[in-house]
């Protein structure tokens, strides 16, 4: 289901999307640099409560991001400008916005004065992480891990999700924050078992 999401997703909005920065002649690797500002102005919406609707405007960005996300590797793919350096520094910078947006969700619930929010969040970026680093050390070793459901597409939905909720009903933040940690400490198994198997065939 989320595969053919993806694929009318590409089809329809992303390619479009490609072309046009094509067009405009905006790199790949400025893409990605601009999504990584986003993240971080979102980060800090999340965390000056002091900032009216901050919720709201963070997660606008934080949609940006994600967008910009999906953007960058299709130009990059349209325009025959795939190289290892972008990649590299695509993966580094996915890695970067989660924890500035974690981080920034950590400082908020810190500010409220809610340490079972703060050990969520922080717990989640810790499952986030783990998914990305599972995936990765397993391709090092020429294995395909990308399976599972809280993949960071999913995971940048559910906290767009939260934090936009969260604007009128602070409570779906932690809440959000909670659901990623199941799913994330899941999904980190499930690749775990995937690579492992593979591995031990491959011995």
């Amino acid at each position: 289901m989320l595969h053919k999401i993806r694929h009318v997703t590409a089809k329809h909005f992303e390619v479009p999307a490609a072309q046009l920065l094509i067009k405009a002649k905006i790199s790949p690797n400025a893409i990605t640099l601009t999504g990584l500002a986003f993240a971080f102005i979102s980060a800090y919406l999340i965390s000056d409560t002091s900032i009216n609707n901050n919720f709201l405007f963070a997660s606008i960005l934080l949609l940006l991001s994600g967008m910009m996300d999906l953007f960058d590797g299709a130009v990059a793919r349209l325009s025959n400008k795939v190289t290892k350096l972008g990649a590299f520094i695509d993966s580094v910078s996915d890695r970067i916005g989660e924890i500035a947006i974690f981080l920034g969700t950590t400082i908020y619930f810190s500010t409220e004065g809610n340490v079972l929010g703060s050990s969520l969040a922080l717990a989640a970026l810790g499952g986030s992480l783990t998914v990305s680093y599972i995936r990765a050390r397993a391709e090092s070793l020429n294995i395909k891990c990308d399976s599972g459901f809280m993949t960071r597409p999913e995971r940048i939905i559910c906290l767009f999700i939260g934090i936009l909720v969260a604007n009128w009903w602070a409570p779906m933040l932690e809440i959000v924050m909670g659901i990623l940690v199941i799913l994330t400490i899941i999904t980190s198994i499930h690749r775990f078992t995937v690579a492992a198997k593979q591995i031990n065939k491959i011995k």
